[in-house]
């Protein structure tokens, strides 16, 4: 008998949402790459002073840079954490509707058999552990996977020597 992944079988659930799901990492992209742009707006800014061309005119558009990369970062991590929980608790709610349909498939004796605490068990507490791989792990670990590609590539574009050192 194949044994499925345990996040095969929880992405049964998510047919309903898999498109908020999807939304959530690409805001969650969003928010990294917003996450990004104060370190370029820094570096323009020391850049300029060491070439000696600062004003400061170019002072404060490279810091209003800065400062809509932040806000462009906290705006999709909120989307992002909002639309990975609202699936997250949608799945969570379909997985239990069907424990508790099967549940009331089940013959009385095999219910019965059964401590309260082991199905209070399966039911609340079981179930709830899926909450924190889908409402943070997939959006988040997703897009913190791509950070360190996108650095790597941003140093590459600077120098490839110091993309060379950094490996």
């Amino acid at each position: 008998m194949k044994e499925k992944n345990w996040l095969g079988t929880v992405l049964t659930f998510a047919s309903e949402c898999r498109w908020k799901m999807i939304f959530s990492v690409l805001c969650a992209v969003i928010s990294v790459v917003g996450g990004i742009v104060p370190y370029i707006g820094v570096y323009q800014i020391i850049i300029s002073f060491f070439n000696g061309s600062k004003t400061i005119k170019s002072i404060v558009f490279w810091s209003m840079v800065c400062l809509a990369g932040y806000i462009v970062k906290l705006i999709f991590y909120a989307i992002s954490t909002m639309l990975a929980h609202f699936s997250a608790y949608t799945i969570l709610e379909s997985m239990r509707l069907k424990i508790a349909d099967r549940l009331m498939k089940t013959s009385l004796g095999t219910v019965l058999n059964q401590p309260v605490g082991k199905l209070k068990n399966v039911i609340i507490d079981r179930v709830e552990t899926i909450e924190l791989p889908l409402a943070h792990l997939i959006p988040e670990g997703i897009s913190n996977l791509l950070l360190p590609i996108v650095v790597f590539v941003y140093i590459i574009m600077i120098d490839w020597r110091m993309s060379l050192a950094a490996m």
